[in-house]
């Protein structure tokens, strides 16, 4: 499975960033500008609406041959007002 990849909004850094949870709510404070923003899992964080669908994508792994086995399940994150996704695994991008 990617990683979902967080970058500051303001000025793109992705590694020297710190967070606070509170419930499934996260700040995030961003070590190279200071600039700190809110990460929630219940809204989108392309277009901010609160539309966001979870489902459940498979994890393959490739047994014998071309046989795959499913090794257990990810879960995606869709926004159904923009078509965001936080681009969990499917058929075609699956883990061999």
């Amino acid at each position: 499975m990617t990683p979902v990849r967080i970058e500051c909004p303001k000025c793109g850094e992705s590694k020297r960033l710190k967070g606070d949870r509170k419930g499934k709510v996260i700040t995030i404070k961003c070590g190279s500008c200071g600039h700190s923003w809110v990460r929630d899992p219940d809204v989108c964080p392309s277009c901010g609406a609160r539309k966001i669908v979870r489902r459940r994508v498979p994890l393959y792994q490739k047994a014998r041959g071309t046989q795959q086995s499913i090794i257990g399940f990810s879960v995606a994150r869709d926004c159904q007002a923009c078509g965001w996704t936080s681009g969990g695994e499917d058929e075609k991008s699956a883990v061999y």
